[in-house]
């Protein structure tokens, strides 16, 4: 007798078998997606990092005068820059950094006049605020006087002088928040 179709034990084998093999694929997919996700938060909060790191050094660089105020809270520091770079076509801003402490959010103050806190609803109009960052629980700023010393090869002919050297103002700058803590130095 030969046999042109499948037992009816073949077929439920074979729809078990596959039934297995959709539920591994779907968790792989599955975890793959997650991953994903995972690595998608880290990207945009380097990103986000990056990108404030970047706009703070640019600060610094073009700086013209650059202080730190000490504020009532031990774990806040303000950075205030005179400087050339602006994020709203001023041409020569005044900065400010502070961290709000109601919300926790490190805040970036501009405006075309010196800022003082807290502004008055007169000058509020005129000073253009950019949220950093989010959930901030430190923001401190350590000054560091560093001295250069101007040592250059003699070209032929050339008189040796005086060792002169150049005072310069660095900053180390302290930021906790709720993932991630981070040190970078300004110079």
């Amino acid at each position: 007798m030969s046999r042109r179709s499948f037992t009816l034990i073949e077929l439920m084998i074979s729809i078990v078998l596959t039934v297995i093999v959709v539920f591994f694929l779907y968790k792989a997919l599955n975890m793959q997606e997650q991953a994903n996700v995972s690595l998608q938060k880290k990207r945009d909060l380097l990103n986000e990092s990056n990108e404030f790191f970047s706009l703070i050094y640019r600060d610094f660089k073009e700086a013209n005068e650059s202080s730190i105020i000490n504020t009532f809270n031990k774990d806040y520091n303000i950075l205030s820059f005179k400087t050339k770079n602006s994020l709203h076509d001023i041409p020569f801003s005044y900065v400010l950094y502070y961290v709000n402490a109601k919300d926790k959010t490190l805040v970036r103050l501009e405006s075309a006049s010196p800022i003082h806190l807290p502004l008055t609803p007169e000058k509020v109009a005129f000073v253009f605020a950019d949220v950093l960052m989010k959930e901030v629980k430190k923001f401190r700023i350590f000054p560091a006087k560093t001295l250069l010393k101007n040592k250059r090869e003699l070209l032929p002919g050339e008189a040796p002088k005086k060792n002169v050297t150049k005072k310069e103002w660095s900053y180390l700058i302290y930021i906790q928040g709720l993932s991630q803590n981070k040190f970078f130095e300004l110079r």
